[in-house]
Formats: C-alpha cells, sequence, structure tokens
C-alpha cells in the first residue's frame, strides 16, 4: 500500500488507472470497481438529438471511428490517428468534414498544433454510410468529447456527395485546406 500511495502522487494514464485500482481493491480485499459507462450528454434536442444518438451507435462499430480515434476521441497519438477533441477539423467547416468522412484522408496532417503522419488512410465511408448516417457520426463527434457545433443534415450530405461524385480519390489535408481553410 505505501507503493501504491506514492504511485498515486504521479499522473496516472488511462492504462495505469486500471492496474492502480484493481491492486488497491486486491489489497484492501475488497471487489475491483466495475467501471459503468457514463452515458454521454447532449444539449441538442429533436431531429438532431436523434441524429447524435445513431452517430453515437455507428462511431462505436468496431472498424468504423472508434477503432483508430478511441470511445474518448483522444486518437492514438503514438500510432498516428489524431484526436477528435477541441480541434476545428471537426467543430469547423461542415462541408470539410463531410469530405474527409465521404473520400477518407491519408497524407501528413497537423492537429491541435500535433504532426501526424497520416500513413495509414482513413477509410472513406461513402459506399459504407448513407447520408443520414454520414450526417449523424459527424453531428455525434461535432458533439462529444467537449465539442459544440450545429448538427449536420442529411441533405447537406447529399448534396456534397453528389458534388463529389465524379472524384475517385482519397483527400489529404493540403487539397481540403486549399478548398476549406482552417479556422483559427
Amino acid at each position: 500500500m505505501p507503493i501504491l500511495a506514492e504511485a498515486k502522487k504521479k499522473p496516472l494514464d488511462d492504462w495505469m488507472i486500471h492496474a492502480y485500482e484493481t491492486a488497491v481493491a486486491h489489497l484492501s480485499d475488497m471487489p475491483v470497481k466495475k467501471v459503468k459507462e457514463v452515458a454521454e450528454k447532449s444539449a441538442l434536442k429533436g431531429t438532431d438529438l436523434e441524429l447524435f444518438n445513431i452517430g453515437k451507435a455507428i462511431y462505436a462499430k468496431e472498424g468504423y471511428c472508434t477503432t483508430c480515434h478511441q470511445a474518448d476521441g483522444k486518437g492514438l497519438t503514438a500510432s498516428g490517428f489524431p484526436p477528435l477533441a477541441g480541434t476545428p477539423w471537426v467543430v469547423g467547416n461542415e462541408e470539410r468534414a463531410i469530405k474527409i468522412v465521404l473520400k477518407g484522408l491519408l497524407g501528413p496532417i497537423e492537429v491541435n498544433g500535433k504532426k501526424y503522419p497520416g500513413q495509414v488512410p482513413m477509410t472513406p465511408f461513402e459506399g459504407l454510410l448513407n447520408d443520414k448516417e454520414v450526417a449523424a457520426v459527424l453531428t455525434y463527434v461535432r458533439n462529444s468529447f467537449g465539442n459544440k457545433a450545429p448538427a449536420i443534415q442529411a441533405n447537406k450530405v447529399k448534396a456534397v456527395r453528389a458534388a463529389l461524385k465524379n472524384q475517385k480519390d482519397i483527400y489529404n489535408a493540403s487539397k481540403l485546406l486549399a478548398e476549406h481553410p482552417l479556422e483559427k
């Protein structure tokens, strides 16, 4: 217990906190606490809230958003996957965000002042998600992880999808920023 008391004085990351709590529980001869999922709260109402909830389910699907960007939206920095929290890439221009989801993203990108090599491309979801689903997942991401931004509507996704119908390549950050400069 004295060693654990010293460990508690140091910052514990998302991996270490579980080991710490388990060790304390066992040494205290108590059962390990079961972690309860904290319900995501949103200020959205009506159809926007419906989109948010649909988006939350899509985001959590294995192989979709949570795989790289994680359940907390912080990404996996060491693996090169950027965060979705607190960035104009997410809460800024709607059309830019829609293009990323539809066509994917490959190559270097700077997010929140950190450079990511972008060696592993973000999956283009245009063939996997319909307009309402794209709007939903973007509405969820834009209103989770501390983000606050307007919901994205399916008709906006439909318009962007139609404008991109002949584009075959994955986006890169330079092309997106030329079309939609990042907000300050």
